[in-house]
């Protein structure tokens, strides 16, 4: 009877080892599990902040180009100002070459001003003295009068013949002065071709 009391114990006892085992097991279990969830948490947590990671460096990246095409307007306007400098340089030169061009031809026409006045001072006097020759024998010389009007008339073309070839002078210097504007671009052409 004792036996069957002690088989009977032994048998409850083995059955309460099942039992905590198998509670040890399911908690083990649980742990693996909790364990699991928290390695995915921090697999997670970690993909995030690559991502922010990216997307900064991906931002310091834009505002490194903007910063970048900055500096470039900024170098662009300072190109442009200093070219519209030279133009407006290249403009004074210009005008100061028209202003002594102008200069130069107010002179001449003073010249050739004073040059008239003299030649008719030279005239006036001649008709002076030919109207006392006249008055001594009374249209005695036609022949001369025309001979002078002749003359006259030879001086006045030569002075026309004058004035065109310093007109035509002036003309050429200037063309000499500025390289005409087909130059550059015959350049650009001739060096392409090459």
């Amino acid at each position: 009877h004792r036996d069957k009391k002690r088989d009977k114990e032994k048998v409850k006892e083995k059955e309460k080892a099942k039992e905590k085992e198998k509670e040890r097991d399911r908690d083990k279990e649980k742990e693996r599990d909790r364990d699991r969830d928290k390695e995915r948490e921090r697999e997670r947590d970690k993909e995030r902040n690559r991502e922010k990671d990216k997307e900064k460096d991906r931002e310091r990246e834009r505002e490194r180009n903007k910063d970048q095409e900055r500096v470039r307007d900024k170098d662009r306007d300072r190109d442009r100002d200093k070219g519209k400098d030279k133009d407006r340089d290249r403009d004074k030169d210009r005008e100061k070459d028209k202003d002594k061009e102008k200069e130069k031809d107010r002179e001449e026409v003073d010249q050739n001003k004073e040059k008239d006045d003299v030649e008719k001072e030279g005239e006036k006097d001649r008709e002076k003295i030919k109207d006392k020759e006249g008055d001594k024998d009374k249209g005695g010389d036609k022949e001369k009068d025309r001979d002078k009007e002749k003359e006259k008339d030879g001086d006045k073309e030569k002075e026309r013949e004058r004035e065109k070839e310093r007109d035509d002078k002036k003309k050429k210097e200037k063309r000499s002065r500025t390289p005409p504007r087909s130059y550059s671009s015959s350049r650009r052409s001739r060096s392409s071709s090459r």
